[in-house]
């Protein structure tokens, strides 16, 4: 999704992560702002101690300590609220980045399978990351330069109005013609940075699909195929780079010419009228000591400016998926929904047709579930069984005909509601870097808090029990990155503990059981049979042995559907059913 966005939304949205802090945010910055004004003190305390002692006055004595009193006081103020303003400043800038990660990461679970699908994990991640660096750098450089650049540039312009006019224009002159001349010459290396930051995306995206599926690349030794591609993309990368680089040198040698000739313009200017008479000596220490605080303020503004563009690019690319409005789960369109019944009696597939792009893949398909039945789907690959257990999880619905809960379409109840009273094992379980136990829990649904009983239970049902006794700290053992410490029967286990621990009332299989031996396949089925009354259950069955004790069977052939019947019923038949169990017994 690509759209418009303007400095002043990032400035709404930056205030919009501040404002949970703001007290704390506005105290860092009066102290920044207050010692950034005391920090000027210094340059006009020593050009007053030139004058003072150039024009050596009777009461000299006590104007001098007068000064250095106040000095010191100034001293003892910069050195005690410049770093605590600081302090207070990055725990916002911190507390404010972990929200927008927080957010931009929760969004992203709401948006559409459609949208999840044309975006790889690893460019969701660094839009994510990024985003909250964007958030995070921007408020750390208001403190760290924002409020000091404007103290200097507006105090000191101020103290040369009343004293020497003509050099305070000058000094306007000379922080509007550099701010001007680095913000028009850093536009051209903003929009190669978006390139790059592009480039760097996909480069990245890559990485890290490599390292999460590092199984795959070791075990097939495909390592030198990856290695390329990734070569490549970094050959790309590095060219883009090369390009970004010129465009900010470039830059940054234009901005230190016109600030070396404005400096010597003016010291010039100066020195030539301390030698008419026209000014004193003092002026001008004042202004060598202003104008270094001046320059570097003004070219601290500058990068500051290219710094902040380039967390605008982040915040931006961050707030694209936080724009993003999923169509499923639209805050809109559940407000119009009805909650799920969980007493619902008949579950109907109604002449439901879907296709990805031009391509069908279910065609004019039609059965009906009882409340408490045993439904097999079966098919030889690419009949559609996949993509119809995708309809059945509301994943997509941008489908024909209708997925009916008596007679409310599917279409009509909020998704959440729904889901929470589904249970789901996939043929692959995806698990995460936890413990045992934090793997299980995490499918709780509202209503269901942790319960050790449960656990234990579950633990029990889904045969794990024997594996956890053999873990070296039980179900607080971590698993690993993708459960890697698991062997794959193990890891499926833990996907139908998983299920099991929701509670719910609709249990749907994606060929639960294919990644286990003989043994635990048959423990595993004997523990479901025994808990398939509990649920109405949807299996997606390629072995067709595992589905002889279903209620009832739907046969797909080319998105269509063939034959219903139950085990026995479609064996007589003769037909595909019975086509597809013989070529399985050879």
């Amino acid at each position: 999704m690509i759209f418009h966005y303007s400095t002043g939304q990032f400035i709404r949205d930056l205030s919009g992560y501040i404002k949970p802090y703001r007290a704390q945010f506005f105290a860092g910055a009066l102290m920044r702002l207050t010692s950034d004004i005391v920090k000027l003190y210094p340059a006009w305390a020593l050009s007053r101690i030139v004058l003072i002692l150039s024009q050596n006055p009777p009461d000299i004595q006590s104007e001098l300590l007068k000064i250095f009193i106040i000095w010191g006081i100034s001293i003892i103020y910069i050195s005690v609220t410049h770093n605590l303003s600081k302090y207070l400043g990055y725990q916002v800038a911190e507390k404010a980045s972990l929200d927008i990660y927080k957010d931009t990461l929760s969004h992203v679970f709401k948006l559409d399978f459609a949208w999840q699908e044309r975006e790889n994990s690893g460019n969701k991640m660094k839009r994510i990351d990024r985003g909250s660096d964007g958030v995070n750098t921007t408020i750390r450089r208001i403190f760290d330069v924002l409020i000091e650049v404007v103290v200097n540039t507006v105090g000191i312009t101020a103290i040369f109005l009343t004293l020497e006019p003509g050099v305070s224009v000058g000094l306007v002159f000379f922080i509007i013609t550099y701010f001007s001349i680095g913000t028009y010459m850093l536009k051209r290396a903003i929009k190669q940075e978006q390139i790059v930051n592009k480039a760097g995306e996909d480069l990245g995206g890559i990485t890290f699909e490599a390292l999460n599926n590092i199984q795959t690349i070791k075990s097939l030794s495909i390592d030198r195929g990856v290695r390329r591609v990734v070569a490549k993309r970094i050959s790309n990368l590095i060219k883009k780079i090369r390009k970004r680089i010129f465009l900010y040198q470039s830059r940054g040698a234009a901005l230190l010419a016109f600030e070396s000739a404005f400096e010597f313009f003016v010291i010039t200017y100066f020195v030539l009228g301390i030698l008419k008479g026209r000014y004193d000596i003092s002026l001008l220490v004042l202004f060598i000591g202003l104008f270094q605080k001046v320059s570097t303020s003004t070219r601290e503004l500058t990068d500051v400016t290219q710094q902040l563009a380039l967390s605008k690019i982040w915040v931006s690319r961050a707030m694209a998926i936080l724009k993003t409005q999923p169509k499923i789960e639209s805050p809109f369109k559940v407000s119009k929904q009805v909650a799920y019944d969980p007493q619902w009696k008949r579950l109907e597939v109604r002449n439901l047709q879907f296709a990805y792009k031009k391509k069908n893949a279910l065609d004019n398909v039609s059965f009906i579930i009882n409340r408490g039945e045993k439904v097999g789907i079966v098919g030889l690959s690419g009949a559609g069984k996949s993509t119809l257990f995708k309809l059945l999880l509301d994943l997509y619905e941008n489908y024909q005909g209708k997925i009916l809960f008596d007679k409310t379409p599917l279409k009509n109840i909020q998704r959440q509601s729904y889901i929470d009273h589904v249970a789901v094992v996939l043929q692959d379980t995806e698990l995460f870097n936890m413990s045992l136990k934090e793997n299980i829990e995490i499918a709780a649904v509202k209503g269901i808090s942790s319960s050790s009983d449960l656990l234990m239970e579950v633990l029990q049902m889904s045969r794990l029990n024997d594996v956890v006794e053999d873990l070296p700290y039980g179900v607080s053992t971590m698993v690993g990155e993708k459960g890697i410490k698991l062997s794959g029967g193990q890891r499926q286990r833990v996907g139908i503990a998983r299920a099991l621990y929701r509670q719910s009332d609709i249990l749907l299989l994606d060929e639960a059981t294919s990644h286990l031996d003989a043994h635990s396949e048959k423990e595993i089925q004997k523990a479901l049979q025994g808990l398939m009354h509990k649920f109405t259950t949807i299996v997606i069955a390629h072995r067709l042995s595992t589905i002889k004790a279903m209620d009832k069977i739907v046969v797909l052939e080319k998105g269509r559907v063939v034959e219903q019947g139950g085990f026995d019923e479609l064996l007589k038949k003769e037909g595909v059913f019975t086509r597809m169990w013989q070529d399985q017994k050879i």
